[in-house]
Formats: C-alpha cells, sequence, structure tokens
C-alpha cells in the first residue's frame, strides 16, 4: 500500500456517540444518547472512561460509571445501543426532542462520574515493538465480522503468522515513514482486541489509527473498553 498523510482532525481527543435504543414498543422515553470519551496517558493507554447520557424522560444530561460498566458486561444493554457519528448524534437528538446537540466542550462539562481504568506496568509480549491493545466487548455475527475484516483490510502480512490462536487476520498501512500492524483477535473466547504495532515505535499517525480502527470496530458491533500498552 502506497505510503499515505491521514488528515488528522483538530482534537484528536474526540467523542464516542451512540444511541440508546428504547427497550420496547413504541415507548420512545427510554430513548436517548450515550456519549464517551477514553482519556489517554502519554504512552496512549487509557486511564479513564468519561461518559454522559441523555434520554427523553430524564430532565438533562447526567454520568453513571455504572451505566457505561453494564453497558460492557450485559449483552440485552449493549444490544440497545448503535453507534453512530456526530451527524448521526445531532440528529437522533434533536428526533427526540432534545434540541441542538450542544458541541463537545460543553457536553464534556456533563463527564462527572469517571470510571478509572487500570494503568501499571505493561505486559511483555516480548523483544518486539511496544503494541497497543484496543479490547472491546461484544458479540457481533459472523456477517459483521466479515465486513469489518473487509474494511480493515485483513490479509497476510509479511512475516505474520495468521495461524496465531485467536488471530482473525492482519491489516497494515503506512503513514508518512511509519508502518502501522493491526490484527483483530478473539481474546479469551470472550471478548475481541485490535492489536496494533508501529515501526518505528512512537512514529507518526499512531494516535490517528486507533481512533480509526476503534471506530470501524464501533461501527460494527463492538464497544470499546479500554487501550493497553503492552511491550
Amino acid at each position: 500500500m502506497a505510503p499515505v498523510t491521514p488528515t488528522l482532525p483538530a482534537s484528536t481527543a474526540m467523542l464516542h456517540y451512540y444511541l440508546l435504543q428504547a427497550g420496547g414498543g413504541e415507548d420512545t422515553t427510554g430513548a436517548g444518547l450515550l456519549v464517551e470519551e477514553f482519556v489517554l496517558d502519554d504512552d496512549l493507554s487509557a486511564v479513564r472512561l468519561r461518559s454522559a447520557c441523555w434520554t427523553a424522560a430524564a430532565a438533562g444530561w447526567w454520568s453513571s460509571a455504572a451505566f457505561v460498566r453494564a453497558v460492557r458486561t450485559d449483552p440485552r444493554l449493549r444490544s440497545r445501543l448503535t453507534a453512530v457519528n456526530r451527524p448521526g448524534a445531532e440528529a437522533a437528538y434533536g428526533r427526540l426532542g432534545g434540541g441542538a446537540l450542544p458541541d463537545e466542550d460543553t457536553l464534556r462539562r456533563h463527564f462527572s462520574d469517571d470510571v478509572p481504568l487500570a494503568a501499571g506496568t505493561p505486559l511483555r509480549l516480548g523483544t518486539g515493538p511496544a503494541v497497543h491493545r484496543v479490547l472491546f466487548a461484544g458479540e457481533p455475527d459472523g456477517d459483521a465480522i466479515a465486513r469489518l475484516s473487509a474494511l480493515l483490510r485483513l490479509g497476510a502480512a509479511p512475516g505474520t503468522d495468521v495461524t496465531e490462536p485467536g488471530v482473525v487476520g492482519t491489516g497494515r498501512l503506512r503513514v508518512n515513514d511509519t508502518n502501522h500492524l493491526w490484527r483483530l483477535r478473539r481474546v479469551g473466547g470472550v471478548a475481541w482486541s485490535i492489536d496494533v504495532t508501529s515501526d518505528p515505535a512512537g512514529g507518526d499517525g499512531l494516535r490517528w489509527v486507533l481512533r480509526q480502527v476503534t471506530d470501524v470496530a464501533r461501527y460494527h458491533g463492538l464497544v470499546p473498553a479500554t487501550i493497553e500498552r503492552l511491550s
């Protein structure tokens, strides 16, 4: 693949939006929006998950660590979520009676009950480059995984053994002078991850690549739980 120069967003700390479907029937009072953001350390590992939720039945925005934890552990609650982009969130918010969706800086002011994420000494996997693992909750069906694999351009990268346990395939992209490689992996039979490596380490675009692969996975039924730095 030819080298590319990504168009980096003005702020790489962009929010994740999810449409929350009503619990059932025609009552839409349980419908709303969930807005989230991972706070990253200097090494790009996640140290906190911040969030706020708005529902048609509630008087304003509310923040709950217990709720976002439940999203990642309760399949029934997770099935009510649909990942959307900012325009999709704006349309849903207006349709549900919220009016104009506040800008991202204003939304961050509603983040009040954060989830701390474990940060410790990186797990050593070997002598190769550091791995950034985006860990996901969710159980997409086979068609969703096939579409995700296609969008991640998964295949056999040179020097990569795709028969490694749990690995579905690998993809790669050269950004400026840095080679990025990612693997979609089944983790312990209960979760998914996308493992990203960069060569040379710390090169341009790693944050951008992490954002892109995370968003592709979100739109195919996976909910990011954390970003770990392995080495």
